[in-house]
């Protein structure tokens, strides 16, 4: 069935039945579907008729999904101490309560909420939340494991894998205030991808793949977003000026990368291109973009660009590279080891939220970050400039699934 038809189906059914969970499906093809104004306007409409308690908390959430960050948090805060007898509801529900606290710029309020769910017992909900048919028997005898406030001087730690390859390499700098607080011997579990890199990084890691049997070994288990609720008192502190990983001097670039990075002719700018990302969460599909959408960019003849895009391009893609003779290095990157080494020979990455923005910050290269009005909640409601990178400048959406101001800022920018 066509996303037309789907939404011509859930249409009819919404209005046969008129309920909040008719409402809720047709919000969600609308979201997904781009119409973004009128999944809004249905939200708010069903915002006074919402009775049920757990229908309330999950048209807070559908909310939170397309931005409307203020709506949402009056629905979140409202039912939140009435589940407190639901551990699973209760988790989720504040866990959104804080990523739109964050998105608002109330960082020490949504900070406090999302530290407490890193406490032990709340591990165990989450793992089932996470886990395969709810079986979250693989953790339970680790439950009293899990690092909280307790100190680490001496102890040997685990930071077990969690999220995408651009949250270990954002939240990757907590590694070394372990070190700073006397950790004996810290394991990261990180992708395969990965691993060269933080090898070579200069951190003070064991880097390793499966974590499981670890678990048994260790004294302490965290995870990144742990150590960002541990770690970071404020928005600004602590903050990375400078790289915080390091590359390893003898590296070689494959021969077919390096021709290509010798670029055609001239002093112009040399900009790598990374316009959408693998993964299915959340911020889809808004925080990925057509190839076509950067074309103002494109038609710049004052800068040479370089696709970082990795995996299979589809011919609309093919064509407008081809167009507008945009070198493919994507296609050759074996790692994000190769992305690093390459990035220190580009003058700017322009990219969405994903792993290539954050390796460029974490490698203080300079990065123009796009994001989609409703983003990730890490990037607070910063409006240009980000406490995580000193390198990176932001260019928001003002209105969610709108990039065309976006990309005339950027236009004018790199024409200046």
């Amino acid at each position: 069935m066509t996303n037309s038809n789907n939404l011509a189906a859930a249409y009819a059914a919404y209005q046969t039945e008129a309920n909040l969970d008719a409402a809720l499906r047709f919000i969600r093809l609308l979201r997904s579907a781009g119409k973004v104004e009128d999944a809004i306007a249905l939200a708010h409409q069903w915002s006074s008729k919402a009775e049920t308690l757990m229908g309330r908390a999950q048209l807070g959430i559908d909310m939170s999904y397309l931005g409307m960050f203020a709506a949402a948090e009056i629905l979140l805060q409202e039912v939140l101490p009435q589940l407190a007898s639901d551990a699973e509801a209760y988790y989720q529900v504040q866990t959104e309560l804080s990523v739109v606290k964050y998105c608002q710029g109330n960082f020490h309020e949504a900070h406090a909420l999302q530290k407490s769910l890193h406490q032990p017992q709340w591990c165990e909900v989450w793992t089932r939340l996470a886990s395969a048919n709810r079986d979250n028997s693989w953790f339970l005898p680790f439950n009293d494991k899990v690092l909280h406030n307790q100190p680490v001087a001496g102890k040997c730690i685990l930071v077990s894998g969690e999220g995408g390859a651009g949250d270990l390499l954002q939240l990757c700098r907590y590694m070394e205030r372990l070190r700073q607080e006397g950790a004996a011997t810290i394991y990261c579990s990180a992708p395969p991808s990965l691993h060269g890199l933080l090898k070579n990084g200069g951190l003070a890691i064991e880097v390793v793949e499966a974590s499981h049997e670890l678990m048994r070994e260790c004294d302490f288990i965290t995870w990144p977003f742990a150590l960002f609720t541990r770690y970071q008192q404020s928005p600004y502190f602590p903050s990375a000026a400078d790289a915080y990983l390091a590359l390893a001097a003898d590296y070689i670039l494959p021969d077919l990368i390096q021709e290509k990075l010798r670029g055609q002719a001239g002093n112009r700018k040399r900009i790598g291109l990374n316009w959408r990302s693998g993964t299915t969460v959340r911020h889809e599909p808004f925080r990925s973009m057509e190839l076509q959408t950067l074309l103002p960019l494109l038609e710049n003849s004052s800068a040479e660009f370089f696709s970082l895009q990795v995996g299979e391009l589809n011919e609309q893609e093919k064509m407008l590279m081809e167009r507008h003779r945009i070198v493919d290095l994507g296609a050759h990157l074996r790692s994000f080891e190769d992305t690093a080494h390459v990035m220190e020979q580009l003058d700017l990455l322009i990219s969405v939220d994903s792993a290539p923005a954050h390796l460029a910050g974490a490698r203080n290269r300079p990065v123009w970050l796009m994001l989609a009005q409703a983003s990730d909640y890490r990037w607070y409601d910063c409006q240009r400039f980000t406490p995580w990178y000193s390198s990176m400048r932001l260019y928001r959406q003002a209105r969610l699934g709108d990039w065309q101001p976006v990309i005339a800022d950027m236009a004018e920018a790199l024409r200046g």
